[in-house]
């Protein structure tokens, strides 16, 4: 794996996009495209491209999935937790 020249994130060597499979290439270009850039967590989790590849799963799952939930109420529950963990991003 290449080291990403323009921008260091982490110690970590984080792969190249050219690098990596399709798929995640594809879910790259979809978040630069409506957000503007690529959010770190994914270029982490591009290092074990199949772990990205069902983590992808599992959160379309818990977000888009059969539910009695509306979005709304997915993504609050999704905050809510988020915030009891502590976790701000």
């Amino acid at each position: 794996m290449a080291r990403c020249k323009r921008e260091r994130i982490s110690w970590l060597p984080v792969p190249d996009e050219r690098e990596l499979p399709a798929e995640l290439r594809e879910l790259f270009a979809k978040a630069r495209e409506r957000l503007g850039f690529v959010p770190n967590v994914f270029r982490v989790f591009a290092l074990r491209p199949a772990h990205m590849v069902r983590w992808r799963a599992y959160y379309d799952e818990l977000l888009r999935g059969e539910s009695g939930l509306t979005p709304a109420q997915r993504e609050m529950i999704a905050v809510v937790v988020s915030a009891e963990n502590r976790c701000y991003y």
